[in-house]
């Protein structure tokens, strides 16, 4: 059911060259050509501001990326037929590596297959290559912590995580529980990945509290394993969710006076999503998860 001309155009895009795109599809050069130039005639458009350079006009981009939604949702709707009369369905869920630990949470897993009861490809991701997923076609649903576009996704609000501040078990604040504002304008920071969630709920917080970091040494991984091996090498003072600390060998938890941080973890899906009856029956499980 795919227009081979969206492929060539998506191939094109690729390759930034049309005999390379001719020998990919195993078409002739001049139908490539052909190809574009008759996508250019039916939305009235240049696709191309430049032959040579290949960069897309701003119609050029807009036809590209619903070139490969339409590319992908073609691909899942074969899948999803195919599915059917193998009566199964299949769940690709993407999750950022520091909501991971709302997964343990009541059973979440166990609501998400009360509706995809079969195979599922679960997998941690940044949120920037979930968001480009789910847009492409390529995940039916997501777990992240931090914000969206809610232009191109709908989203329920799943849980509401408390950020706390935490040290080394046997490093030099073993015996304090109290961190100060000094301690944390002189000692390494360890924060979440950059530009996500639970970074920029701690980054929020710190300066809505009047807290300078600006010539503080700052670490970031989306990984809560590898943000415990870093404050525990570091020595330094990290801020994680409070559910993840728990899960850590070696880093406990501190209070900050008047530090408050708290980030929303989402459920969240393409609003072109076409499996409406699926997102119901989904919406009902989460309702019921939640009032646990």
């Amino acid at each position: 059911m795919n227009d081979p001309r969206l492929m060539t155009l998506l191939t094109l895009v690729q390759m930034k060259n049309y005999t390379k795109t001719a020998q990919r599809l195993f078409i002739t050069q001049p139908a490539v050509t052909h190809h574009i130039k008759s996508l250019e005639t039916e939305f009235d458009i240049e696709i191309f501001s430049s032959r040579k350079g290949f960069e897309l006009t701003k119609q050029g981009q807009i036809l590209v990326e619903y070139a490969r939604r339409m590319v992908n949702q073609s691909r899942e709707l074969t899948e999803a037929i195919s599915d059917s009369l193998l009566l199964k369905k299949t769940l690709t869920l993407g999750i950022t590596p520091e909501a991971i630990g709302i997964i343990s949470k009541n059973n979440l897993l166990t609501h998400f297959f009360e509706i995809y009861n079969s195979d599922a490809n679960i997998v941690t991701q940044t949120s920037s290559e979930i968001f480009v997923a789910l847009k492409e076609g390529k995940m039916d649903f997501a777990i992240v912590d931090g914000y969206y576009d809610d232009d191109a996704f709908d989203a329920i609000l799943l849980e509401t995580m408390t950020i706390v501040p935490v040290c080394y078990t046997e490093g030099k604040f073993k015996e304090i529980k109290r961190v100060t504002r000094d301690m944390i304008k002189s000692n390494p920071l360890i924060l979440g990945s950059a530009k996500d969630g639970m970074c920029d709920g701690t980054l929020q917080s710190l300066k809505n509290s009047n807290i300078n970091i600006s010539h503080v040494s700052v670490f970031h991984s989306n990984s809560p394993f590898l943000m415990g091996e870093l404050i525990k090498s570091k020595d330094g003072i990290g801020f994680m969710y409070a559910d993840i600390v728990d899960s850590l060998k070696d880093v406990k938890r501190m209070d900050l006076l008047n530090f408050k941080a708290s980030q929303g973890i989402y459920l969240i899906y393409s609003q072109n999503s076409f499996d409406k009856l699926t997102l119901k029956a989904l919406v009902k499980a989460l309702k019921k998860w939640k009032g646990r």
